[in-house]
């Protein structure tokens, strides 16, 4: 017989007293695969008679509310070195990095900014080097199995994506109709960003030697819910 929403928030409600919960897979699907077995459930497997067919979502979130959308660096391949020989500088300690975070609208001290072109976001600089990430990163996101989204954020501890994380589902939120244009004014009002890390190796064989660090596509937690017309807290 399927859960209903009633049993859905109660299930939720206890998983959340819980507290910290060891991840039962290792590296990034290990959040989503923690809840479904909390859960009792199949792969992102929900149906409520009375909501429908429901996508399951876990989401981590940092001490500052911060949801990582996507992580990928920039196309086409290797240009992220190039960015990084161009836009290179000297750190506290005397080494080279490139820590920049972009806004759509808001100047950094690289003069970086996204904006959107068609399917791409492109990475607007003063070198017009040519770099851009598709807009099918965030498919996750854009291109949901339903039109509801059962939402559930987890605060982390222990080493990310290894087997010693652990989560502690926090909040769960019901999502509906996503909006396209909410999520490109996203990027236009500064509230979806881009964090860009590059450096180098401090240490061991590689010490010297260029270390890219990752791209992450950044958002507040209530700005992400706000991209979705309607949305509902369950816990």
């Amino acid at each position: 017989m399927a859960t209903s929403l009633k049993k859905l928030k109660e299930q939720l409600k206890k998983i959340k007293t819980t507290g910290f919960v060891k991840t039962h897979r290792v590296h990034d699907t290990g959040i989503g695969k923690t809840l479904e077995d909390l859960l009792g459930i199949k792969e992102n497997n929900l149906k409520l008679p009375d909501v429908g067919k429901v996508e399951l979502k876990a989401k981590r979130i940092d001490s500052g509310s911060m949801l990582t959308l996507a992580t990928k660096s920039p196309e086409p391949k290797g240009i992220n070195k190039i960015l990084f020989e161009r836009y290179k500088y000297l750190d506290k300690e005397r080494k080279y990095n490139l820590h920049s975070t972009v806004y759509g609208s808001r100047k950094n001290p690289q003069s970086f900014g996204i904006v959107f072109e068609g399917e791409k976001l492109v990475l607007k600089n003063k070198f017009k080097i040519k770099a851009h990430w598709p807009i099918s990163i965030f498919d996750d996101v854009l291109k949901a199995k339903s039109n509801k989204i059962l939402l559930v954020f987890a605060e982390t501890k222990g080493e990310r994506k290894t087997k010693n994380e652990e989560f502690h589902f926090r909040e769960a939120y019901l999502l509906s109709n996503l909006n396209i244009n909410k999520f490109k004014a996203a990027v236009k009002s500064n509230k979806l960003k881009v964090d860009i890390r590059i450096g180098i190796y401090r240490s061991g064989k590689n010490k010297g030697k260029y270390h890219d660090h990752g791209t992450g596509f950044r958002i507040n937690k209530k700005d992400f819910l706000q991209l979705f017309d309607k949305f509902i807290q369950i816990i």
